[in-house]
């Protein structure tokens, strides 16, 4: 497969098509023509909490979580088979595009001009990062309804994007002393919630809940989230990921790594301490067991941060050939199969 041009498009812009509708794009990778988003808020004729002007938005998307993403979706947007992924994804034609909203150049903008209270609460937030992990400006942008100007100023959060490594890896480790938590009644009800959306105990969503999540400004009653992405395009067609099984495994992932606090998260794998192949999609050349599995890839965020953190994991997933490294990876996060990447102790 021959490479193409950079990619255009990053993680967390948000694009507006033809008929007003907006979506979010997800990762830096993008076949040519088109770009891997999921449709989020629409147009209606109601009164919504999202407006702009006297356009209001319905919010598609009430639940996350890759099952609930692709479900809300189908039928509502195009899908295409992406041959580096081995998967269906959600897109858009670069042809229906109207308008590309950018975080870092909403930022910029809301630095220069706050508009309303939700948009100074933007700078406030960056400003107490800024004070703990000493982020410049240029490395932040601003998601979420804010990035595409239909948010409520008494109710909408601020969700703002690191850029680039070294920022990432500031930020992750020092936001949780820049912000107040969630109260706490709020926090565990959303605990409860995502342990129905993933399959998971509460204990343990609670347990590898990232940091840099659900932190609040208590002065302004504003709860404040943080996303990563790198400031990197990739090249489409560069690495491919063949799905060849579903695999469960006790792995060491390397700690500390930038890229699994992106989208996708890419964790490096140590060592692998068992591997057990449970069903076979496509017949590889050689045994698996004589294969390196090199990374775990995880495309639910839930598990960016205990990947980030490392150490000794139990993983399930796809378990898929990445081309042309020769090298086996455990793809979490896809709608093949029941899969998760936890602490082993979890």
């Amino acid at each position: 497969m021959i490479a193409s041009k950079p990619a255009e498009f990053y993680d967390h812009d948000h694009i507006e098509d033809l008929a007003g509708r907006i979506y979010v794009v997800i990762g830096n990778t993008h076949p040519p023509g088109r770009v891997i988003a999921y449709l989020k808020y629409v147009p209606t004729n109601s009164k919504t909490f999202w407006c702009r002007g006297d356009t209001c938005f319905e919010r598609v998307i009430k639940r996350y979580g890759v099952d609930n993403v692709l479900s809300s979706v189908r039928g509502r947007q195009q899908e295409a088979y992406d041959p580096t992924l081995g998967v269906s994804v959600p897109v858009i034609s670069t042809e229906e595009i109207s308008e590309v909203h950018r975080p870092r150049e909403r930022f910029s903008e809301i630095l220069r001009r706050p508009r309303d209270d939700a948009e100074l609460d933007v700078i406030l937030a960056y400003e107490r990062l800024r004070r703990h992990s000493n982020v410049s400006p240029s490395s932040i942008g601003v998601d979420g309804s804010i990035a595409v100007r239909i948010h409520n100023p008494a109710i909408s959060d601020v969700d703002l994007v690191v850029y680039g490594c070294r920022e990432a890896v500031e930020v992750a480790e020092t936001a949780s002393s820049a912000f107040e938590r969630v109260p706490e009644s709020i926090e565990l009800g959303r605990f409860a919630n995502m342990a129905d959306t993933y399959g998971l105990p509460a204990e343990v969503v609670q347990r590898i809940s990232a940091p840099y999540k659900r932190l609040y400004m208590k002065s302004r009653k504003r709860e404040v989230n943080i996303m990563f992405s790198s400031d990197r395009s990739g090249r489409y067609g560069e690495v491919v990921f063949v799905p060849v099984g579903v695999a469960e495994a006790e792995v060491v992932i390397r700690p500390g790594g930038c890229e699994s606090l992106y989208y996708p998260g890419i964790a490096t794998v140590d060592r692998v301490v068992d591997l057990r192949v449970l069903g076979a999609i496509r017949k590889l050349p050689v045994d698996p067991g004589f294969m390196k599995v090199s990374k775990v890839v995880t495309y639910e965020s839930l598990y960016s941060y205990p990947l980030y953190r490392g150490g000794e994991m139990r993983v399930r997933g796809v378990l898929s050939l990445e081309k042309p490294a020769e090298e086996l990876a455990i793809v979490v996060g896809t709608r093949e199969t029941l899969s998760y990447a936890v602490p082993k102790t979890a």
